[in-house]
Parts: structure tokens; C-alpha cells; sequence
């Protein structure tokens, strides 16, 4: 499956630096689903609006310059397109069984409530199969913003790297058509 990624692009980065589409910027802790002492955590987009609305969706008003990333200098923010492999274990909250076997409700999930979500999220990491090996790879939930645009979380642990494969990267701004389909189906203003 393919799965989407907006971060801060640079041309001249190599693989394990800053503006590289494989680069993981560590230590995390203010994601919702992050636990830093326990893994690092990819999150991905099943859709490109998607992924662009999971980074811009709480920008009232878009404007050029919302691409630009000061983090990592002379950067612009991309839209990173992978490859994912189509039966990596993702547990998918969108199934009720799920829920109830996890004991969470729907509204945990989506509801920004960091200090639940990475409690319910550091329980699923930690769930075994009966070889004791790790049950998952990830969780599979709704964005915030449309429940139609599905958003993946991939663990990676040390020695252990998320399993993604580059497939493309595409240049954002406001006349590309993923950022247009995102501000037309948040109905946000593009200056």
C-alpha cells in the first residue's frame, strides 16, 4: 500500500538527516500517539490530501509561506510518497472488536488528549502473540479532520527500522492538487 508523509525537504540531504524523507526527527514525545523511552513512531497518511491536512488542518488561513520549515534550515515542507508492505500487522481502531478488545472507546481515539492516547497507544505496542513475539507493527485510525482520510502510526525501534521504501517526493505549495483538495474538503481559505 502507499502512505504519505509532509516534512521539511532538502534536496542535498542523505539518509539519516535532517531534511531527508527518511529521516525521523528523535526524540519525539509531543505526538499523540508517542512514547519515546518505549519506540519512535512514523506517522503516514493512506491519502495525500489527507497527510497534508493531518500537518495544515489547524491553520485558519493557508498561505505560502506555511511550507516553509525554520527547523531545518533552507528547508521546504514535501510531500513524501512510500511504499508500505500490504500485510504489515496495523491494528485497525476503525474495527468495534478492536475497540472493545482494547477497551477504549471511539472518542479516545480521535479526541486530542495526549496523555490517553499515548497511554492506550503504549498498550498496544506492548501487546504479544502467544510466541511472544510483538502483535503489531502499528495502529490504522481516522483523521481528526475526515474520518474518510486514514492515518497509519508505525513503531521503529531501535535495530528495528519502520519498513518503508521511498517511492517519490513532490514539492508542496498552494497550487498543488493535494493541497487544494485538503483546503476544499476543510473549507480553508488559501491567501
Amino acid at each position: 500500500m502507499l502512505a504519505y508523509r509532509i516534512f521539511p525537504y532538502l534536496s542535498s540531504a542523505r539518509a539519516g538527516q535532517p531534511g531527508h524523507p527518511l529521516y525521523l526527527h528523535k526524540p519525539q514525545g509531543r505526538g499523540r500517539l508517542d512514547n519515546p523511552g518505549a519506540y519512535d513512531l512514523w506517522y503516514l497518511a493512506l491519502n495525500p490530501s489527507g497527510a497534508v491536512a493531518e500537518v495544515f488542518g489547524d491553520h485558519r488561513t493557508w498561505t505560502a509561506d506555511m511550507f516553509d520549515a525554520p527547523f531545518v534550515p533552507g528547508s521546504r515542507r514535501a510531500l513524501a510518497t512510500f511504499e508500505v508492505p500490504d500485510g504489515l500487522g496495523l491494528l485497525d481502531l476503525d474495527s468495534a472488536q478492536n475497540l472493545l478488545d482494547l477497551g477504549i472507546r471511539p472518542t479516545e481515539v480521535v479526541g486530542r488528549n495526549r496523555p490517553a492516547s499515548q497511554a492506550w497507544a503504549l498498550r498496544v505496542f506492548n501487546q504479544r502473540d502467544t510466541a511472544g513475539q510483538r502483535k503489531w507493527a502499528g495502529v490504522k485510525w481516522w483523521s481528526f479532520h475526515r474520518p474518510h482520510w486514514a492515518v497509519l502510526g508505525i513503531w521503529e525501534t531501535p535495530g528495528n527500522p519502520a519498513p518503508l521504501t521511498l517511492k517519490s517526493v513532490e514539492p508542496l505549495d498552494l497550487g498543488n492538487i493535494h493541497v487544494q483538495d485538503a483546503a476544499t474538503s476543510l473549507g480553508k481559505v488559501i491567501a
